[in-house]
């Protein structure tokens, strides 16, 4: 457990560095454009700054040290900026499709500009449009700064042909599992296959393509890097099953999160799906009734509770997080030459934490 916290600790400081250095290049440049463009890139970085766990660029790293764990690539850790940079512009992207005020206890950014307009006028809706349209235009920055952290990392032009294209395929992923997410929602032959395809395209791709960057630019055989990559996409599609359970049945003071948001909202988790298959037709019929409903009571929120438990739904659930997790833990044995073997015992120890955790 030490050299797990250990190397998390390092990687964490090492990803912060690189990710402080990237951003405050990009504001030197930036500042011969004068003080408007130079705020603009400021307000990036202290959004990107003022918190995180940094999972994905330490997975970077990560990927690379189970292979080679002498770090030969001085560059290593700018190219891992880049998906923390796609992961926080899909972020800032959610927070403006979701209306959301606050982002790791600081405002989002539509909420910044919204606000800094109000303060020349008190036009609401221009100043709601105009931190749209700020919004828009961070997100977009942070995600063509995350190829640049690629191209401008200097790595041998095989290998950031290849971490690019990981890159590409991350970002085309997260849209279209978005995609995939909304059209859920009416689709009634959607299954729990259909879900774990959506998690794997929306939340486990970045593990996955993490790791395989690190990894590519180790020069990994094919065998290393299929499994590397099934394990990111299981583990991934485990941390959502048990993310899904703890929106539901999670201890609000350990979580921070309301137990009853998910099912107020009518959000279709794997919970939902695995009631759908489970569940008698009474007991789906007052599923259908009362999941987001207006309004809702305290009981009738409760009850719906009840239905994914007296269903076998949550038992299931509990039971395919724990397959899924096991299951990419055991991929990583399948790697040709074996893994570095404290970099391995990382991934299980880290992969053991998100998808178990109780908070």
């Amino acid at each position: 457990m030490t050299d797990y916290i250990d190397i998390l600790k390092e990687e964490t400081k090492n990803a912060e560095q690189a990710l402080g250095k990237f951003l405050g290049e990009k504001i030197e440049e930036v500042s011969r454009l004068g003080p408007w463009h130079k705020k603009y890139y400021e307000n990036v970085r202290e959004y990107m700054m003022r918190g995180g766990k940094r999972l994905r660029p330490i997975l970077v790293a990560v990927g690379y040290k189970v292979i080679k764990e002498d770090v030969e690539s001085e560059n290593l850790y700018r190219a891992a900026c880049s998906v923390e940079l796609l992961h926080n512009g899909s972020l800032l992207h959610d927070d403006l499709i979701d209306h959301d005020e606050t982002r790791r206890g600081g405002k989002t950014f539509h909420a910044t500009y919204r606000d800094l307009h109000l303060e020349g006028g008190d036009n609401m809706d221009e100043s709601n449009d105009f931190g749209m349209t700020m919004a828009i235009l961070g997100g977009d920055s942070l995600i063509n700064m995350g190829g640049e952290a690629i191209t401008s990392a200097q790595l041998d032009p095989d290998v950031a042909v290849i971490c690019q294209h990981y890159y590409q395929h991350s970002y085309q992923y997260l849209v279209d599992g978005v995609l995939l997410e909304m059209s859920m929602i009416t689709d009634p032959d959607a299954t729990t296959e259909t879900y774990l395809q959506m998690v794997k395209m929306k939340t486990a791709v970045l593990f996955e393509r993490s790791l395989m960057m690190g990894a590519v630019i180790a020069r990994a055989t094919k065998s290393q890097l299929a499994a590397l990559e099934e394990f990111g996409v299981k583990a991934g599609q485990a941390f959502q099953v048990q993310d899904d359970i703890l929106g539901s049945f999670g201890d609000e003071a350990k979580t921070g999160k309301s137990t009853s948001g998910d099912i107020r909202e009518g959000k279709k988790t794997y919970l939902v799906f695995e009631t759908y298959e489970r569940a008698t037709p009474e007991q789906r019929k007052e599923l259908d009734d009362l999941l987001g409903k207006g309004g809702m009571t305290d009981e009738e929120v409760q009850r719906v509770k009840n239905i994914f438990s007296e269903s076998g739904a949550l038992e299931a659930c509990k039971e395919r997080m724990q397959d899924l997790l096991k299951s990419g833990q055991g991929a990583l044995d399948k790697a040709k030459p074996p893994l570095t073997t404290r970099y391995k015992e990382f991934l299980i120890g880290i992969s053991n934490f998100l998808a178990q955790r109780n908070y």
